[in-house]
């Protein structure tokens, strides 16, 4: 009698340890998985992970919760990625990649509330000669070869700290910034008109030959807004097309 009932005892408190670890294993999973929910909805942080849990039921639940998490963060990089190329889209030429004239725009009026005197900044309006000739001549492929080679080139010749964008049709702009003196300034138009002079290959392998004309003004010799700049720098490059092709014209000092 006496056996039995030291056995009992032994059973009720064997059962009563595993319960209780059991229990433990219970809660410290379902606290994982709690506090894996808390944060990804708290910061969006879809990279965590539930651990292991050592009872069967709830490591399946800890797996099926992990699969969720692993198609939410791929959604969730898939709409980053969307998300960043429709802004890309918004502030970007779609044919030659450039900035377009708002992402300018918004690039020179920062610029002009960096600066500190004495430096200076210049905005060169850019516009291709003969370009509606080859369009008309040669086709919209061969307009647009053009217009991506005139992007790349004066792309190159430009500093780290310095922006090139298409404004639209075959007007491109430049920002230099910051400079020191008009001479920098000349010299980078120089080579801007100067990496024109190798021809253009067309998508037919024909070559053509173009030019560009280039207005220039400084600020704060010529204006002090984005608009002022890009309205003197735009009347000078009207004044080196009537004089030349292929030339760049000084803004008039206010």
């Amino acid at each position: 009698m006496v056996g039995m009932i030291a056995c009992l005892v032994l059973s009720t408190l064997c059962a009563l340890v595993l319960s209780r670890r059991m229990l433990v294993g219970i809660v410290s999973s379902l606290d994982d998985i709690a506090n894996v929910a808390h944060a990804v909805r708290r910061d969006r942080t879809f990279g965590l992970r539930v651990p292991s849990a050592p009872i069967a039921e709830l490591h399946e639940l800890s797996n099926d919760f992990n699969g969720l998490l692993d198609e939410l963060e791929a959604w969730q990089a898939h709409l980053k990625q969307e998300n960043d190329s429709l802004a890309h889209r918004a502030t970007h030429d779609s044919l030659t990649g450039l900035p377009n004239r708002a992402f300018f725009e918004g690039r020179l009026s920062r610029a002009l509330g960096d600066i500190e005197s004495p430096a200076k900044l210049a905005v060169l309006f850019i516009d291709g000669d003969r370009f509606k000739e080859v369009n008309d001549s040669y086709g919209h492929a061969a307009g647009d070869a053009v217009l991506t080679t005139i992007a790349g080139r004066i792309r190159a010749q430009l500093r780290e700290t310095d922006l090139v964008a298409r404004l639209g049709g075959d007007e491109f702009a430049v920002l230099l910034a910051p400079v020191h003196g008009t001479e920098d300034v000349l010299q980078i138009a120089d080579n801007i008109i100067d990496c024109m002079t190798q021809p253009v290959i067309l998508p037919n392998d024909e070559a053509v030959i173009t030019s560009l004309s280039i207005g220039i003004a400084l600020y704060p010799d010529h204006a002090s807004t984005p608009q002022g700049l890009l309205h003197e720098a735009d009347d000078a490059m009207y004044q080196a097309k009537h004089r030349y092709n292929g030339g760049w014209r000084l803004a008039i000092h206010k």
